[in-house]
């Protein structure tokens, strides 16, 4: 990916200098890059800072606080009155290019007013962005969008958690998603991301259209999906050896398969987007893998004392009318165990 000239372009877009062949040359770049939509969103923030925040130091620390997960930054030294910092990201010249321009770009006094919908556990949102988008967030997840985007330039919304999105059609404006493990760029499609910070996986399931997918450690690998595929990346951790020697982290494993059909009773379900029709569906899962899934859906917390009820597998169907006490119930039927509830911590043993 060219950076560099990605951020110039940006920059001359921004101070209204870009002429018709490099904002075609810049389109053509952010559709082939979506990782690239940290550059458009940092620069367009920094454009539209009100003048109380104006200071690119200050600005430059909320952008490192929002994705400080994703890209890597530090402090070069105190510049005196200037203040300038330094964007550090592994692999490329963009540190260069973001320092010229925190000095380069005037600022305007419109502000960006950023948006964050949550979804506590126990809970499932439904609601339309202002470029007409449909979403569905999942319990336990948060989205951030800005409340201009049916107005701006660009259509970005930043996901932790899940979330199943309906996006309106805009051939001008891509539509781009960012997680902590990856970035995803479309037109116009319906499809579902599952980026809980906590879970092994990172999951993408296409229901309809086509999605560019990119992995943010490996951004010039790009996925291009079709209608009833599934991605699932797994997240790697360095062992404790490796944390102490400094080693390589483990590889990266990414799978690309089908969405998974389930039947129960006379119903046939996509298992990956069931949620948003108030059902969980689970397929031979374990009881270990089933229990982020509960402590979400019902706002409990779950220990068990009984090692051996973790490799239970079950297939069944929850609603949204069935409590955590029918749950259970269920599950010790076809398996036995004892539990036992107070308020929100469920014990099994």
């Amino acid at each position: 990916m060219d950076s560099k000239r990605i951020i110039e372009l940006l920059a001359r877009r921004a101070a209204g200098e870009i002429s018709a062949g490099e904002l075609k040359e810049l389109d053509d770049l952010l559709v082939a890059n979506p990782d690239a939509v940290y550059y458009d969103e940092f620069v367009h923030e920094l454009w539209k800072a009100p003048e109380r925040e104006a200071d690119p130091a200050y600005f430059f620390d909320r952008h490192r606080q929002r994705h400080s997960k994703t890209l890597f930054f530090e402090k070069d030294r105190q510049w005196g009155r200037t203040r300038k910092k330094r964007l550090i990201v592994y692999g490329s010249t963009i540190a260069a290019c973001l320092i010229g321009l925190s000095l380069l770009i005037p600022f305007r006094t419109e502000s960006l007013e950023m948006v964050e919908i949550v979804a506590e556990k126990g809970i499932r949102k439904q609601f339309e962005l202002p470029d007409g988008t449909g979403v569905w967030l999942n319990s336990d997840s948060r989205l951030w969008y800005d409340s201009k985007m049916k107005t701006n330039g660009k259509r970005v919304v930043e996901l932790q958690g899940e979330a199943y999105f309906d996006v309106a059609k805009d051939s001008k404006r891509p539509f781009a998603i960012s997680t902590d493990k990856i970035s995803i760029r479309v037109l116009g499609t319906s499809f579902n991301v599952k980026a809980y910070p906590n879970d092994s996986t990172t999951e993408t399931s296409l229901i309809t259209g086509s999605i560019e997918l990119s992995v943010n450690d490996r951004p010039d690998e790009k996925i291009v999906m079709k209608p009833n595929e599934k991605v699932a990346i797994t997240n790697y951790l360095p062992s404790a050896e490796q944390e102490q020697g400094g080693g390589t982290k483990k590889a990266l494993t990414l799978t690309i398969g089908n969405l998974s059909k389930v039947q129960v009773a006379d119903e046939e379900y996509i298992q990956e987007t069931s949620w948003i029709d108030d059902k969980l569906v689970f397929r031979n899962e374990t009881f270990e893998e089933l229990i982020p899934k509960i402590e979400r859906w019902y706002n409990v917390d779950i220990h068990v004392e009984n090692s051996g009820v973790l490799g239970y597998r079950y297939t069944s169907t929850i609603t949204e009318e069935d409590d955590i006490h029918q749950l259970l119930e269920a599950l010790q039927f076809i398996h036995p165990f004892h539990y036992k509830i107070e308020h929100h911590d469920v014990t099994i043993y």
